[in-house]
């Protein structure tokens, strides 16, 4: 039996595969990794990865912690999801005066933050599990909004939203997502897809709210309210949200050198040891670098093409409230098909919906409201499969860590996507032509990327993974 074989035969039993290359370098690489112990650590941590952990798959803890999720996600993701409305309302009132560029380095930190903070996210939700994670994700958040609705210039919104909000939601989504991981095995794919759900909720709820109150109660107390909408969701995450497997006090090393901090808080290594870990890292690299542009700009293009501020919130709730069928049924077909086979058909969609309805036709709104419904199915099944990805090809206790590596190095795309995108978009008439094609062509290269991963796994034959 070949190794890939055996990889097939562990993905078809829903466990995370060995090495690519061989079982022999599998065990050579795991006594690499544990060199530094000793032998009765070392056959701890070997009886630890043969043991069959046994996952509840459902219950009332379970189903609780599914809950728990979807606020997590509800208020994280679907904030995320919102920016587009407050970057469009910020460009035209508070920061008129500031270039795109700049308005768009303030919410690449967010972004940055968001993703990056893992590297402290991750290992405190091994160690400590997900409900200190919650609480202390949810102070930030929430008094991070109470603060951006007061500011008006470009560094106050930079502190506020893009670093406080950012560590917060953080924070908040490792440990909804995380947890959810705890109880599921055979059925995470579905549990994810019904928390991720919240994502979606938010991407509606918070748009067509501030749609509502920005010319009512004006942007100041808009923003107030929604600071206590997201307050209230984050009590009831913080209350259901509870993980079971946690690290050892003692197995967790806190290093001062910056530089094996990171080594041990991030999964680095596995990068140059696993192939399908690194393109699959490389794949949502580019991924989220195509999606954060889109979901930001979109109803800035909307307005630019002549339409009214309203109707460009329209097409991003439009986007967002399809996304909500895109976290279930990709979600239910992963479980049935594979998550990496419904991976590489979602993104590819994308790739075609940007690359052969925006670009060409989306100067029509009814075309942009068909486009919004399409893209916004698609890339939520991306977001939503993005974790049973990861998690299908890691140990679940160390899910945390090597989901925080991951979006840890797609954090710097993010820092650079909006940018990048509001450069284009000032760069003379074709400037939002040639935004679409860069944002059409990443998701191209992210298709490639999922690809590699799958094959590194099984190779070109028809496998459910």
């Amino acid at each position: 039996m070949t190794s890939k074989d055996s990889d097939l035969r562990d993905l078809e039993k829903n466990q995370p595969i060995g090495n690519a290359d061989s079982n022999s370098n599998g065990i050579q690489n795991l006594t690499s990794r544990y060199s530094n112990h000793d032998s009765k650590e070392l056959n701890e941590t070997v009886h630890l990865i043969d043991e069959e952990i046994e996952f509840p798959e459902g219950g009332w803890e379970a189903y609780k912690v599914v809950a728990g999720g979807f606020f997590t996600l509800m208020i994280t993701f679907g904030l995320m999801n919102t920016i587009g409305a407050i970057q469009a309302y910020l460009t035209n009132h508070q920061l008129k005066n500031e270039s795109s560029s700049t308005i768009g380095w303030t919410f690449s930190i967010h972004y940055l933050v968001a993703y990056a903070f893992c590297l402290i996210a991750g290992p405190l939700f091994d160690w400590k599990g997900g409900r200190l994670c919650a609480i202390i994700g949810s102070i930030l958040l929430v008094a991070g909004l109470f603060i951006t609705a007061n500011c008006d210039e470009v560094y106050q919104i930079l502190l506020a939203y893009g670093f406080i909000v950012g560590s917060g939601t953080c924070l908040l989504y490792t440990s909804g997502l995380g947890a959810v991981s705890h109880y599921f095995k055979r059925k995470r794919a579905t549990a994810l897809g019904i928390s991720s759900l919240g994502g979606s909720v938010g991407g509606v709820v918070w748009p067509l709210m501030l749609r509502q109150l920005y010319p009512k109660i004006g942007y100041v107390w808009s923003m107030r309210v929604l600071a206590l909408c997201c307050g209230i969701c984050a009590s009831l995450a913080c209350l259901s949200v509870k993980s079971r497997l946690k690290k050892q006090k003692e197995d967790v090393i806190i290093e001062k050198n910056p530089i094996k901090f990171m080594n041990s808080s991030l999964a680095l290594r596995d990068l140059f040891k696993e192939k399908r870990f690194l393109y699959l890292t490389f794949s949502i690299f580019f991924c989220e670098f195509s999606l954060l542009m889109v979901m930001t700009y979109i109803t800035s293009y909307t307005i630019h093409q002549g339409y009214s501020e309203s109707q460009g919130f329209l097409v991003l709730i439009i986007l967002n409230a399809i996304g909500l069928l895109g976290r279930v049924i990709p979600k239910y077909l992963g479980d049935v098909y594979g998550s990496f086979n419904i991976m590489i058909a979602t993104v590819g969609s994308c790739a075609i919906f940007i690359l052969a309805i925006w670009l060409p036709f989306g100067h029509n709104l009814s075309v942009l409201y068909a486009f919004a419904g399409l893209y916004g199915f698609s890339s939520s099944s991306t977001l939503s499969l993005t974790p049973v990805t990861c998690g299908q090809i890691s140990r679940t206790e160390d899910f945390g860590k090597r989901y925080g590596t991951v979006y840890f190095i797609s954090s710097f795309g993010n820092l650079l996507a909006l940018p990048i995108g509001g450069a284009l978009i000032k760069d003379g008439p074709n400037g939002f032509q040639n935004f679409i094609i860069l944002a059409g062509v990443t998701e191209v290269v992210s298709v490639v990327f999922f690809i590699l991963a799958r094959y590194e796994c099984v190779g070109m034959k028809w496998a459910k993974i």
